[in-house]
C-alpha cells in the first residue's frame, strides 16, 4: 500500500512481521528500511525473542534513518502484585548525521507506516543513542 503522502509503497513482509511479533510473540524487534530507490519500507533486521535492547540499538546505523519496532517485558507492581505486561514501541530513528533526502522520506512517511502497524502501544523518535535508552521505553511504558 502506498503512502499517499510520500507515496513511499510498504512491502507485505513488514506488516508480517509486525504480526509474528505482536500476535506470535515470536521476535523481540523488527527493524525497517527504505529500500535504496527509496520508494518502499522493507524489513531490515529481525531480533528473536532472546534479544535484547541492546541487540536493537546495535540494529540501528549510526548515519541513517531507520523504524523499529520494540516489545518491551516489564514487570509492573500494581494492585495484584508483581504482573507480568508488554508493551509495543514503534521508534522513528533519524540521526542528525543522515542524509537530508532520507529524514525528509522517512518523516512524511512515519505516520503513513505506522497506521499499517496496528497494535502499536507507544511512539518514540529520537536523533541520538542518548534518546533511545531502556530506562526511556520502561518510563514511558509505566
Amino acid at each position: 500500500m502506498a503512502n499517499a503522502v510520500s507515496g513511499v509503497a510498504v512491502n507485505e513482509e513488514c506488516v508480517k512481521a509486525f504480526q509474528e511479533l505482536r500476535a506470535g510473540r515470536a521476535h523481540r524487534f523488527v527493524v525497517y528500511k527504505l529500500d535504496d530507490d527509496l520508494q518502499q519500507v522493507v524489513v531490515d533486521k529481525v531480533g528473536g525473542v532472546e534479544s535484547k535492547f541492546d541487540d536493537l540499538a546495535a540494529a540501528l546505523p549510526a548515519d541513517d534513518c531507520r523504524y523499529a519496532v520494540y516489545d518491551l517485558e516489564f514487570i509492573a507492581d500494581d494492585s495484584v502484585g508483581d504482573t507480568p505486561r508488554s508493551k509495543i514501541f514503534f521508534i522513528s530513528w533519524s540521526p542528525e548525521t543522515a542524509d537530508t533526502k532520507s529524514k525528509m522520506v522517512y518523516a512524511s512517511s512515519n505516520e503513513g507506516f505506522k497506521k499499517e502497524l496496528e497494535g502499536v502501544q507507544y511512539d518514540v523518535q529520537a536523533t541520538d543513542p542518548s534518546e533511545l535508552t531502556l530506562e526511556i521505553l520502561k518510563d514511558h511504558a509505566t
